[in-house]
Order: C-alpha cells, then structure tokens, then sequence
C-alpha cells in the first residue's frame, strides 16, 4: 500500500501550477521551484526553527499572512508568495533584523554578495556602517585559518548552530546572553579550535549574511564562472563547485545538488586546494645531465642535475630508454606504477601501456598498500572485492553499524559525519572496534579496544557467541551459501575468555558487541585500513565477510560489507586493471578468454605476443626486484614511494638502484631524488575524466583552470609516450582497440565500456546528463547497481571460510617494548604532497606529533610537545609527543604525512599478506627514546 505522504497534489503559487507531495512544507516547495522568499532562518537540508518569520506568504481561506516554513501543502492550496501586503511585512522584518547589524562591506551594486545582502537590495534597506554605529563585537574576532568571523553581521538566524549539529555532528556553535545582548559563541567563550571545530566549513556554506566567511574571499569577489566537480582526496567522491577568475582557481564553493554530500564538505575538499597553484608545481619537462651529455649516470642518490628539454625531446629520449631495456633484458625489467589519485581514462591507459607497449604485467598502485586484501577476500568469498551499499543506503537504512579499523571522521570525514548523525537522529547503535580511542567511540554504542593484529579473535568470537545463542539467520545461510558447517565448528574454541585473553576486550563488552550484532537488522559492517593492512589482512575480510553472511546482512538496503576506499579513484584504478593480476574489471590474467579477448583488442601488426598469462609483480616485488637488479626500470605516475611505502629505507636504496626512472607528477616529489626524467602533468581542476567513488558511484570531472608552463593532461602524455614507444619499437597497431589516437578523455572511456562488462553502459554523454551510476552498468540503458548481491552472490553462493587467529609478525618485546600502529589525520592525506602545500592545512597542522599513553608519558618522563625519538629494528622516526588518551598504554600512533626523519614509515616492517602482498602498516615493535 502507497504512503499518503508520497501522494501527488497539485497547488498554484501566484498563479503558476505546482505538483508536489501531501503534506510537504511549503518552503521547500517554493525553494525547490526556484520561488524566492526571505527565509532567512531556514535551508534545504537543517531543520526549520520558524524564528526569523520572513517568509510570509498568504494563503487563500487563511486569514492574515503565514510562515511557508509552518505550513504543510494540501491539494488545490492558492498561495500568494507576493503581494503588497507581503511586500510591507518583509521589509518590515528586515528593518528589525538591521537593529544593530554593522557591515562595511556591503556594495548594493554587487549583486552577488550574500543571501542576506540580496534581500536588502531588493527592498532598498541599507546596513549600519562602522563610522555612523559602534560595532557590538570585535571584527574577525576568531583566529581560525580559514574562517573569518564578524557577528556584527549576526542575525541569530542560528543556520550555523544548527549546520554544525545536523550536518557536521560537531556541536561547536551555541547562544549566550539574552535580549539585545543575545550571540552566537564558540564552545564556552573559547575560540573555534578550542571548542573541537574540525573546520569543514558548513557554518560559512550556510551563512546568509557574511557573519562566517572564507578568509581567503572578499567579500565583493565575483567569479567568472563556476564549474561542478568531484574532489581528489578520499574515496567518498563529494561535488563541488570550482569558483573560476582569470582561469585560475580562486575558492570552493558547496552545491546543494552534489549527490553524495550536498552542501557537506570537509576542510580538506573546502579549503585546501591552493596546492592547484603553488609555486612548486612541474612546470616543463626535466631530466638529468647525464642523460644529455652521455657521461655516466651517478651512483647513489644523487642523480645530478635537472636540465629543461621540449616534450618532443624527452618523449623521444624515454621511448629509446624503454625500448633498449625490454630489448636488452625482456619487458618485465620494466615496473609500472600507475595512480589512484589520477583519472579512470588515465589508470586505463597506464596499464594497456604496460601489458600492450611494453608486454608485461608488472603494473601495480596504491591499493596494493591499502586494500588488495579487501579485493582479494570479497572476491573469494562473494565474487566481488568491492563496496556492497551505498553511503546513503548505510546513513538513512541500518539500524546498527559495526565499525572496525576505520578512523572515518578523520579519513573519510563527510560519511563519518553522516554515522555520526545516524546516531544522533535516528538512534542507530554504534559498536567501535579500534585500538585508539577514535572520535568516533565518543558516539558509540560500545567501544572495543582490542589489541592491533587481533581483529580475527575478536570477530570470530562474536560469530561464535551469535551462533550460540541462535541468532543466526539460518534461511540465508541455507540458500545462499556454503561451507557453513565447517566454518561454525571452527569457531567452538573462541569463547569469550578465550578471546579476551587474545584481545584484552572484558568477557561483557564482546558479549555486548555480540548481542547488538547479532539480534539489530539491517547491520552495515564498516572498515579500512585498520583491517587490511595486516599479515593476515585477507583473512581479516574473510571474517567479516563471514559475519555478514551469518546474520544475513547482504544484499539488504542498509547492510552490506563496506570497505572505504583512501583515494579519490583508488576503486576506479582497481577497476581499470591496475593490479598486476587482472585486466580491466577484474578479468584475471591467467584465464584463456580474458588473454585471448584483450590481445586480440590491443592486437599489433608484428608481436604475436604481447604479454603473459601469468601475474606480473606487485609495488614491493617491484622495489625489491630493483635492488636485486631484475627490474631496470620504472616508470611512475602520481605515486610517492619513499614517502608511503612501508621501511622507506629500504624503498630508497632500491629506487636508488634503479637504473631509470620516469616519474610523472605535478610537484618535485620526495621519490623525484630518485628519477631521472620528470613529466609535469595536471591536477584534478586542469583535466577532463572519471573518479569512481569508494561506493562505486562513476562521476566526472572537468577541466577547469589554466594549467602552468608545458604541464600536460596526464592521459595525452601516455598516448604520446606510447605512440613514440611503438615507433621505436618498429610496431603499428593492428586490433579494433589497440590505436593510441585518443582525441578525448571521453573516448578513451568508451574503449573501455567495450572491454570492460562492469563499465559496458558508462559513457561521458550519461554522466553529462546527470545519471547516477554505480557499476556494475551493464549496457547503455542499465541504471547501474546501487547495492550489490541482491537475491545472488556475483559467485553463485557466498563461500564461507574457516579462519584462525595468527599473531602478527613482529610483536614487542623487551628490546622494543611498545606497539607501533599507524595512520591518517583529519587534515591531511596520504603523503600529503598536496595538503603539505595548502597555507590552511599545514597551518592547522603543521608537523607530525605522535600519540603516546599519558601512563607511558609519565612513567618515562616525557612532556607534551617534547621532541622523541622512535625506533624499530628498520629506522628511527623524530617527531613531538602528543600526549593523550586517544591511545592506551604501550600503543604508540603517529602518520605518515611527513617526510624524512618524521616519517613513520621510517620504522614500519615490510612483511607481506601472502595472499593480497599488501604491508603490515599497523603491527610492529619498537622503542621510545627522549632526545636532548
């Protein structure tokens, strides 16, 4: 049966026919017909104070005029949004609100200054100035580095307040004092930092009247255009509008129709993208001098100097470079690094260069750090390695989430904040597993602080107490999976004092945990790298895949297995057949239909054989094939080895090794010590394409800014070098799909809907037209696959495996007696090349601090800020302490995000899932020293 509420009416707003649904507030009706009125306290999206009383409208059969804000919609409802009455009362209102309200910076010539401002020009009201009225409050009376404060220009609508509670979940701005007196403040009389601001920008996007701004605006900017695009942090995927002048990018602005977030943005997306136009960005194409004036390469390090060339020349000069190492030692002392910070049509590209130009697999990126184990255990398990739900799906449909290695308010702050509000307004229950005391415990239901490396123990013992106290959902496990049996008996021996002796969890909480688990439908499991960066981080998935098919929590709206994806398109490389395994959509390498349907694609005139049909080798084969010498060469796209790779020192003795390296990037990079030619491409704002989301979701990006200098789209660059490569090589294409004569980024994507059955109904021209697609989008009139696993495993039946909890390879010991894990912060990402190069991100966080246990501190005499010392058996890491209890004792935390000797990965073991090959980033052993 329909809902009432979802009932079609039809109502006349000054005389134009509107449809809309019974019982909906008329101001979003009015709002979402494009029909203006002065709702000052109100926006799309928070809740309706009904304060301000500006948007009066009169309705016929009513007397006197009504706020829309208050009034629901009725079929045949005459309204009058405009009339000389309403005319007179408006600019009433608006007179009250002007009492005491101060702006200098109000232009009534500028027609595009503030919401607020707009109304005042439309009836004529004029502001206070400073000079003519003592201004209330001092003028920017906040030091935050992003945000301008000034509430002299308050008109308590509280959007702000309510911004920061409904959309950030973060509670930062309040009301003080009474009557004429009345203000808005930050915690108590602290500043924005001080009261926990995480400085996403919600209260500026919300602001009507300029009180909150960006500092880095003024407030009479107008920009030339505004041009919608997708982020380049993490793989949450939000939209944003770039503010163009000049054809430079000159702020970020929300747009309220972004499909994932809205008006939400994080400081991050807000505020840092000034890297787009810093001075240090590649601006022509370098290469060292050895490579011109034929004297031999350096040894070492030190590569010798960077000398300009045109793209011609250095195309040329890398074509030959490549083409006399294949010739010499065969294609696979080539190694390929390709990028999930770069576009889907560019990853695509990489990996045909390698597996068709060059004839090898050994093409690899990023995701083998962080989710390869994900990829690899949802396969096996469902048939899929990808996010099941959608954001939207988990925030607005589950009823408990379990959330375990994931630091998502931190890492993937925009859905964080939608879990957050989960909790808050629909009452969801919360179970953290995390070592840390992360933020987001502070709103959970039940906090399990297990030990690192022991995620195994703790989940298999919740399955076995759900099977105990049947709970289990034996109508799924019947009909959609198996090996049950096995994996159920598997399970007798992790009691609870059995596992809480493995984990230091207390016997109630993961009875708790269980209970919650066990009996609450639909249960989102939720996690990141806390889960697969491990030794055993293949069985990690296993287990919690394991745990969503016994209770029966797959293919459900709000359920799901739900891993988050670190990079803008880290799905999307993955996708592409950026792994060393597998071609485009995961077709493996070693299956005959997949090798015979791409080497007839990319067939060429002269090679009977382009490639193998066994798996090339991963990033860490890669970098220890080139201290052994059996990889030559590399060539690099967008990725920081010797800042992200885990025991850098080793990776740098390697990339030291090398005998020629590419790298292709918009800054001189950390790894840039280490190459021999550097290709400047473009950022995300300087390019056309694709990003896929962490959920799946394929959306564009537009190319919006003025490049600097000779830099280059990242995709033209691997066309030209493929062409010169194939020239060199004497070999002309010869399949349907082999040629290198892309004219767009959008056609690249159609080759790749022909080769690719998850992308077979994407094309440019869709995306355009504003479809919202997640893939699997399986021909061009498919609406795409928002939830996965519907009624059927991708496999056939999901396989349940029996798992078993394995330490981890280095644990402390009385040489090195603390536990290191590590990770991300809120207000920087990966190696922070770009967010390094933001003024308001690097003043908000400016150098690396690492957390330690204020026992710990205490007991080895250790001040907060005091710079330390830590070492494992790999390095030493410098950095200031932060003392805290974010970490319990003998659990010391630090990032990534520097470089150098305040690098952790300095100290991080290079030991490898022997299944996914992906690092051990969070066990390993080391020791705290104190320096003078």
């Amino acid at each position: 049966m329909s809902n009432d509420n979802n009932q079609n009416i039809k109502l006349t707003i000054d005389g134009r026919t509107i449809t809309a649904k019974k019982d909906e507030f008329l101001i979003d009706v009015m709002y979402r017909e494009g029909i203006r009125t002065p709702s000052l306290c109100y926006s799309p999206g928070l809740s309706r104070p009904g304060s301000c009383r500006a948007c009066l409208v009169e309705v016929e059969g009513m007397k006197g005029s009504k706020p829309a804000c208050e009034l629901t919609v009725c079929d045949n409802m005459q309204i009058r949004a405009q009339s000389p009455t309403l005319e007179r009362e408006h600019r009433f209102i608006l007179s009250m609100l002007l009492e005491h309200y101060v702006d200098d910076d109000y232009d009534p010539d500028n027609i595009d200054h503030t919401e607020f401002g707009y109304w005042l020009r439309r009836y004529n009201l004029q502001p206070l100035i400073s000079k003519n009225h003592a201004p209330l409050f001092s003028v920017d009376s906040d030091p935050h580095p992003s945000i301008r404060v000034d509430f002299n220009k308050c008109i308590l609508c509280t959007r702000c307040i309510r911004a920061c509670s409904e959309v950030q979940g973060r509670f930062v701005w309040g009301m003080a004092d009474r009557s004429d007196r009345t203000h808005i403040i930050a915690g108590v009389n602290e500043t924005m930092l001080e009261a926990r601001c995480e400085s996403c920008g919600a209260c500026v996007a919300y602001c009507p009247t300029g009180a909150l701004s960006d500092r880095n605006t003024s407030p009479d900017f107008q920009a030339d255009e505004k041009i919608m695009t997708t982020c380049s942090y993490c793989g949450v995927g939000c939209n944003f509008d770039l503010n163009i002048k000049d054809g430079l990018l000159h702020h970020i602005t929300s747009n309220p129709h972004a499909p994932v977030n809205g008006m939400h943005l994080c400081v991050k997306g807000r505020y840092g993208f000034d890297f787009v136009h810093h001075p240090d960005r590649l601006k022509q194409p370098l290469v060292r001098e050895w490579l011109l004036n034929g004297t031999k390469k350096p040894k070492g390090e030190n590569r010798g100097k960077w000398i300009p060339v045109s793209w011609g020349q250095v195309l040329e000069l890398v074509a030959k470079k490549f083409s006399d190492i294949v010739n010499e030692s065969g294609p696979d002392a080539l190694g390929i690094f390709s990028s999930a910070k770069c576009t889907n049509e560019e990853n695509y590209l990489m990996q045909k260069f390698a597996r068709q130009v060059i004839g090898t697999h050994n093409i690899d990126h990023c995701a083998r750090l962080c989710h390869s184990s994900t990829v690899a255990g949802l396969a096996a398990a469902f048939g899929s390695g990808a996010m099941s739900n959608t954001m939207a799906d988990i925030a607005n449909e589950a009823q408990a989430l379990f959330v375990i290695g994931s630091n998502t308010t931190e890492q993937h702050p925009v859905f964080g904040s939608m879990l957050r509000q989960a909790v808050h307004q629909r009452n969801v229950k919360l179970v953290v597993a995390d070592p840390r005391k992360i933020d987001l415990t502070e709103f959970a239901t039940l906090h399990l602080c297990h030990k690192p490396g022991t995620d195994i123990a703790l989940v298999n013992g919740i399955m076995h107490l759900i099977i105990e106290n049947r709970w289990q959902d034996n109508e799924f496990i019947n009909t959609r999976t198996e090996g049950y049996e096995a994996f159920r008996d598997s399970l007798n021996k992790y009691t609870p004092v059995h596992v809480s002796d493995i984990t230091g969890v207390p016997v109630d909480d993961i009875i708790k945990a269980a209970e919650i688990l066990g009996i609450t439908k639909p249960m989102a499991v939720i996690w990141a790298m806390g889960i697969t960066q491990h030794t055993v981080g293949t069985q990690n998935v296993f287990s919690l895949a394991n745990l969503q098919m016994l209770t029966g929590n797959m293919g459900i709206p709000g359920g799901g297995v739900n891993p988050l994806r670190g990079q803008n398109n880290v799905q999307g490389a993955c996708d592409l057949g950026c792994l060393s395994n597998v071609f485009p959509g995961y077709q493996h390498v070693t299956d005959d239909n997949s090798y015979n349907k791409f080497a007839e694609a990319w067939a060429l005139s002269n090679r009977s054989k382009m490639f193998g049909n066994t798996p090339g080798l991963t990033i860490t084969e890669m970098i220890d094939g080139a201290l052994s010498g059996a990889v030559r060469a590399f060539y690099i796209l967008g990725e920081n080895p010797t800042m992200s790779d885990p025991d850098v020192n080793h990776v740098r003795k390697a990339m030291a090794n090398s005998e020629f390296t590419v790298l292709q990037e918009i800054f001189p990079s950390e790894t840039s010590d280490y190459a021999d030619v550097l290709l400047p491409g473009v950022t995300f704002a300087e390019k056309d394409g694709t990003f896929t989301n962490t959920e799946r979701r394929i959306q564009l990006i537009h190319n919006a800014v003025t490049s600097p200098g000779e830099a280059r789209e990242d995709w033209t660059i691997i066309a030209d070098l493929a062409r010169h490569v194939l020239k060199q090589r004497q070999q002309k294409p010869k399949g349907k799909h082999a040629g290198w004569d892309y004219q767009s980024a959008a056609e690249i994507m159609d080759e790749i809907a022909a080769l690719t059955p998850s992308y077979a109904g994407i094309s440019h021209a869709r995306l355009h037209n504003g479809e919202q697609l997640h893939w699997p989008v399986k021909n061009k009139d498919h609406k795409g696959t928002p939830i996965l696993h519907v009624g059927k495993f991708t496999r056939g039946k999901g396989l349940f495996h029996v798992i078993d909890h394995l330490p981890a390879k280095e644990l402390p010991d009385d040489d090195y007696p603390f536990c290191l894990t590590t990770g991300r912060v809120l207000y920087h990402w990966h190696g922070a090349e770009m967010t390094r190069r933001s003024q308001p991100l690097i003043t908000l966080y400016p150098e690396t601090l690492v957390e330690i246990s204020c026992d710990d501190a205490t007991r080895l005499g250790i001040k907060k800020l005091q710079t330390i010392r830590i070492v494992s058996r790999r390095g030493d890491m410098i950095a200031k302490a932060d003392i805290c209890n974010r970490v319990p004792p003998g659990l010391v935390f630090g990032n990534f995000h520097f470089p150098d000797e305040a690098n952790v990965n300095n100290l991080t073991i290079a030991a490898i899932d022997p299944v996914a090959k992906i690092p051990e980033y969070k066990v390993c052993a080391v020791r705290i020293e104190t320096v003078n």
